[in-house]
């Protein structure tokens, strides 16, 4: 699958589409009660198997009144709709005022829409992991890094859901399956764990883990590996 992506600049709502002229496309409405003015607004977005973030702001280095607009243009191949999952960070002065998530599904030459929602953000600890709705928001089957100044940023979706564990990073729940001892996998696969990352299974709990740079390659016949 191909797969660029591109926000546009941000603009006050008005019955001007966002996503004219684009072949597929979503737009993003974003809207708050408790949240006037931003100047920036980041956007974490998971497209099938990709994940890219993106900052849009408004023209001129000024100020954008909620609610606005804009649009993601998503470049793809394929004829087989895919779930749009779009976290969104509000931002005035590089501060975060507030956060949102939503998603849809899309095809090849859809125009999609979303509405999220900014509300003010909870304290998550920065670097740490958390499932999306514990403690930031976002999709709760998939698994978020706290990103302190700014838009959580998505490790991916969890195939099995995504386990809240109050009092250490949550995790993909291991989907069905045993691990094999001294076999490696990526968190997900087999053991609880960050999809991003390559463990060592140590009877049936995954050890040593290794962050992967450019993603974990889930490979059903032999062990996982870094991309």
């Amino acid at each position: 699958m191909k797969w660029a992506l591109l926000a546009l600049a941000l603009a006050g709502c008005s019955d001007d589409d966002p996503c004219a002229g684009a072949e597929t496309c979503v737009r993003v409405d974003v809207r708050s009660a408790t949240i006037a003015r931003i100047d920036q607004l980041e956007l974490d977005v998971v497209y099938g198997a990709q994940h890219a973030t993106t900052t849009t702001q408004a023209a001129g280095g000024g100020t954008t009144a909620l609610p606005l607009s804009t649009a993601i243009v998503l470049d793809v191949a394929g004829s087989d709709p895919l779930a749009v999952g779009v976290v969104g960070a509000g931002k005035l002065g590089a501060s975060v005022l507030g956060t949102g998530a939503a998603s849809v599904t899309v095809a090849l030459g859809e125009h999609a829409r979303v509405v999220i929602e900014l509300s003010p953000i909870e304290a998550c600890s920065a670097g740490a992991f958390y499932c999306g709705g514990d403690k930031l928001a976002g999709d709760p089957q998939t698994l978020y890094q706290c990103n302190a100044g700014g838009v959580p940023i998505a490790r991916g979706v969890c195939a099995d859901g995504c386990l809240v564990r109050p009092s250490k990073d949550d995790v993909c729940r291991a989907s069905a399956g045993t691990c094999k001892t001294g076999s490696s996998y990526c968190g997900g696969d087999k053991l609880d764990g960050d999809p991003q990352s390559l463990y060592v299974c140590q009877a049936g709990v995954g050890t040593a883990p290794k962050v992967c740079a450019d993603g974990c390659v889930v490979r059903p016949n032999d062990d996982d590996a870094c991309r």
